[in-house]
C-alpha cells in the first residue's frame, strides 16, 4: 500500500472510534426495560470499535456492541420501570469514553502528519527528477 492509502485507513480508523464514542456518550443517559427471559433489554447497548491490520499496510476499523452493555439502574419515574423501580441503563464510562475521544484525536492528526510527510517526500523525489 501507499503512504497515503495507510494514512487514510488511518484516519478512518481515527473517525470510526470518534464515532462510537459520540454515539455512546450520546446515549449514557437513556434507559429501557431490564432484560426477561428471552425478552431483551430495550436500552441503548454501548458499542466499541474493534480495529485489525490490514495485509500491506494500514488499518481496519469497525464497530461492534460492547460486552456488558446493561447495568441495572434505579429509577422509579421511568416509564420503562419494572415493579421494583428498576430500569437496564447504558454501561458507559464516561472516562473511557473521553480518553478515546482524545486517542481518535491524536490518531487522526498522526495520520495527517503522515500523509503530509508523504507528499512532501513525492514532491521531493520529483523535483529531483524535473
Amino acid at each position: 500500500m501507499s503512504i497515503s492509502s495507510i494514512s487514510l485507513s488511518g484516519m478512518q480508523a481515527a473517525t470510526t472510534r470518534l464515532e462510537a464514542s459520540a454515539q455512546n456518550i450520546a446515549n449514557a443517559q437513556s434507559s429501557g426495560r431490564l432484560a426477561s427471559g428471552s425478552t431483551p433489554s430495550t436500552a441503548y447497548t454501548p458499542v466499541t470499535v474493534t480495529q485489525s491490520d490490514v495485509k500491506g499496510g494500514g488499518v481496519s476499523a469497525r464497530i461492534v456492541n460492547a460486552g456488558d452493555p446493561h447495568v441495572p439502574s434505579y429509577d422509579p419515574s421511568s416509564p420503562d420501570a419494572d415493579a421494583e423501580g428498576m430500569v437496564a441503563a447504558p454501561n458507559v464510562d464516561m472516562a473511557s469514553e473521553l480518553v478515546n475521544v482524545m486517542t481518535a484525536r491524536i490518531s487522526y492528526e498522526a495520520s495527517i502528519k503522515t500523509l503530509k510527510v508523504g507528499n512532501d517526500m513525492l514532491k521531493t523525489t520529483l523535483d529531483a527528477f524535473s
